[in-house]
């Protein structure tokens, strides 16, 4: 929003500078002096911390209401897009903006709410970080979750090239443009998910199935625990069913995260990665995978610093982000959910224990 503060011409953006300045101007017309001196007291912290200097340039009365004006209009469209935001963990509706204005994709989707990409729905153009799906001349965005794992997206975008594997992922609801409009975003970095072996995998040995295992975060660095804070992790290998002759082996990821952000600030909601994969053991394959992710109140949220083993609470909403059905290789499969559990170190800990090959 600050962007837009500065006056003059903003050729490649009149239009939504037009906008800002109508939304400013009718903000001010709502300050009279002492409404204008509680609003300036409300965001004096956040004036100080993010626009010093315009802050300590701002004397006339008008200067510090347009200030002001500024730091209503963030705080108001902050709040919008944390209710749209909230709203993209729904299943799609038809009366989405997307699908209202693509309703041939909404008739597509799966019963999850997923949408199978396959290699016509990936762009011939490099957008860089900014992961884009095609629908003829129209973009597809990937959902906000999922968009954010953005090796992840990419990894996925390669298997749909492959005609063995069905590969599903979760649209963003509310973000829709033509393919000539997107601009490519520079990546900013590079990471690169777990590797594994054969060793137990194949195995439906009583000791190996049927008995969760919580990795409990200890000796993680600062940075980690800024960057990423972490209580710790569930893995929970078990048969398919009760018929043993079944050579199917379940494992169930669920991350625990705490209910405070890394600078140990009190959040509003909690939400954590989990994972669903499926492997034929006479096969030797993995032929399922997908990845979700979980929104929990903090009223009601159980796990903490004290017992990061609690109970998590029901949660307020739960999404499927992506989906991959078919014959994956062993390194496709640690690259899924290395990538979908991106910034947790405990999934590397757990299967560098489990195959001894992966430690590093």
């Amino acid at each position: 929003m600050w962007e837009f503060f500065e006056e003059g011409s903003y050729p490649e953006h009149g239009a939504v500078k037009e906008e800002v300045e109508a939304h400013v101007a009718a903000l001010i017309g709502t300050y009279d002096a002492s409404s204008l001196a509680a609003s300036l007291d409300r965001h004096d912290f956040y004036l100080r911390e993010w626009v010093p200097e315009r802050l300590d340039a701002a004397q006339a009365e008008d200067e510090l209401a347009r200030l002001v004006a500024f730091a209503d209009l963030q705080y108001r469209v902050e709040d919008d897009r944390a209710g749209l935001m909230l709203k993209t963990l729904n299943l799609p509706k038809p009366n989405d903006f997307v699908f209202e204005q693509l309703p041939s994709i909404y008739e597509h989707l799966t019963r999850d709410g997923l949408f199978r990409i396959t290699p016509e729905n990936i762009p011939t153009e490099w957008f860089g970080a900014e992961a884009v799906f095609a629908a003829g001349e129209d973009a597809l965005f990937p959902h906000p979750r999922l968009a954010q794992k953005r090796e992840l997206v990419g990894l996925l975008m390669e298997l749909a090239e492959q005609d063995d594997l069905r590969v599903s992922v979760a649209l963003h609801p509310f973000r829709q443009g033509k393919l000539a409009d997107v601009r490519p975003r520079l990546l900013e970095d590079y990471w690169s998910g777990i590797k594994t072996t054969q060793a137990n995998l194949d195995s439906l040995d009583a000791h190996n199935v049927g008995n969760p295992a919580f990795h409990a975060a200890g000796q993680r660095s600062p940075v980690q625990e800024l960057f990423y804070p972490l209580l710790g992790t569930w893995f929970d290998w078990t048969r398919r069913g009760d018929d043993h002759t079944d050579p199917v082996k379940r494992l169930y990821v669920r991350e625990i995260r705490p209910p405070e952000d890394g600078h140990g600030n009190q959040l509003i909601a909690v939400y954590n990665n989990e994972l669903h994969t499926e492997r034929d053991t006479q096969r030797h394959r993995f032929t399922h995978i997908d990845g979700k992710v979980r929104r929990y109140p903090a009223e009601t949220y159980g796990p903490s610093r004290h017992d990061p083993r609690a109970d998590c609470g029901p949660p307020s909403h739960s999404r499927k982000l992506w989906r991959v059905d078919g014959s994956l290789t062993d390194e496709q499969w640690s690259d899924l959910i290395g990538l979908h559990f991106r910034g947790n170190d405990l999934i590397g800990e757990h299967f560098a224990k489990t195959f001894p090959a992966t430690a590093q």
